[in-house]
């Protein structure tokens, strides 16, 4: 890879001042002491990063994390309240709906309008002005003024204009949420080629699938800090795992003595961390790992395959233990909850420090798109359907399932694969 830098930041700080009431900005400016009436509030706070030309980079977090706020920065439309960022390179930047278009003019006048930001002549947008209109897709609308378009169509305009120019740095905040999936799926197509050609990929979402596929390094933001620079699938795992149980390389028991290890595969989507075990627990998940159909590693499937999840988990006190593993789509809908129980298998019972194993088999018979994971374990209650938990996973992933339903025959239609049995018949009467 070139190791030439395309953006560097140091020590990144943005803060605002808040006030309880617009008139405290009015006493704090003419006070005769200059009484302090603002609280400091940092949006982001020394963040130090590096990305170099033609890499794709992501940056995630949750909502009011600063991801925002660093993109703009980096594009210039906010200055630091201190630190620096260097950018070599001209950049094209998608950060919000509609942003860069006068809602008065026609599509086709807004792409020699962002043509000429980003500093292109109208000889070179002529040029390039039949693959853009060809990359949005919008028909005659390209004639009719922007504020008569759907958000879809918006963005489809705005991403086009971006990627036909074959900018150097390319920056997408979460925008392309608002397409179609076939349109993301194109964009998608479009970033990668660009990412070849050498373009420089700065990526903001909240689908930690195309995260991981797309972006080879990530920062994480969390609360305004940089909670982790580096490998992106690590950076979504931490994602995950922030204000829960972290992930740990630590395979050792609790009292610092013989490991568990000779228990855990390595291929593993959680583990325990040891100084967060649980005091008193009569059972312990001690780690979780995935496999494909064929067995390897994976946390990727496509519809219809079988894919397997393998709990390990100690025993602290003996007594009946059952297992349990929940499943949520990206709206946050719970998707299945099945486990031992529920396979009316019987509870299992190990002697006090050993290490059970328990295996789920899922089919994958869901829609395509993000998931999340959580399991449970629990001891038998008295009555059907109720039991107490003994330990649990934060929720994990993301898990994605894939489909090709551009090219491909759907299985099935809808969240998921409900079995129905038909066949065709005559009528004789």
């Amino acid at each position: 890879m070139n190791r030439e830098i395309s953006i560097d930041a140091h020590e990144l700080t943005k803060t605002y001042y808040l006030y309880d009431r617009p008139i405290d900005r009015v006493k704090e400016t003419f006070h005769p002491w200059r009484k302090i009436y603002h609280r400091p509030f940092d949006a982001v706070k020394g963040l130090s990063f590096t990305i170099h030309k033609g890499e794709s980079f992501g940056i995630i977090g949750r909502n009011g994390s600063g991801k925002s706020t660093l993109l703009q920065m980096i594009c210039g439309i906010l200055q630091p309240t201190s630190g620096y960022v260097t950018v070599n390179g001209r950049v094209a930047a998608l950060l919000e709906l509609g942003a860069g278009f006068n809602p008065e003019f026609s599509g086709r006048e807004n792409v020699y309008l962002n043509g000429a930001i980003l500093g292109f002549s109208t000889a070179e947008i002529d040029d390039l002005y039949d693959e853009i209109v060809g990359f949005a897709d919008i028909g005659d609308f390209v004639d009719q003024p922007v504020k008569t378009y759907s958000s879809g169509m918006y963005v489809r305009l705005a991403f086009a204009v971006q990627a036909c120019v074959e900018p150097e740095i390319l920056v997408v905040d979460e925008a392309l949420s608002v397409g179609d999936v076939f349109f993301q799926q194109k964009c998608l197509g479009r970033m990668r080629q660009l990412r070849e050609n050498g373009t420089t990929l700065l990526f903001v979402s909240h689908d930690m699938g195309i995260v991981r596929e797309l972006c080879e390094s990530s920062v994480y933001l969390h609360k305004g800090r940089l909670a982790y620079c580096g490998p992106s699938h690590k950076a979504v795992q931490k994602y995950y795992n922030m204000d829960h149980r972290q992930v740990s390389g630590s395979s050792g028991s609790e009292n610092g003595g013989a490991p568990v290890a000779s228990s855990l595969t390595g291929n593993e989507i959680w583990k325990q961390d040891i100084s967060q075990s649980q005091d008193g627990a009569d059972a312990e998940i001690l780690s979780v790992s995935m496999e494909d159909k064929d067995g390897f590693p994976s946390m990727k499937a496509t519809i219809g395959e079988q894919i397997s999840f393998t709990l390990y988990y100690r025993v602290n006190k003996s007594g009946p233990i059952h297992a349990s593993v929940s499943i949520k789509n990206r709206f946050d809908n719970l998707i299945s909850c099945n486990g031992t129980y529920i396979n009316n298998l019987e509870p299992q019972t190990l002697a006090e420090g050993a290490v059970g194993k328990i295996v789920f088999k899922v089919q994958c018979d869901m829609e395509a798109g993000p998931y999340t994971l959580h399991f449970s374990l629990s001891s038998p209650g008295d009555r059907p359907n109720r039991a107490a938990t003994v330990d649990e996973t934060p929720w994990l992933g993301p898990l994605s399932i894939e489909w090709d339903y551009e090219n491909h025959k759907a299985p099935f239609l809808g969240m998921f694969n409900l079995p129905v049995f038909c066949s065709f018949g005559e009528d004789t009467k």
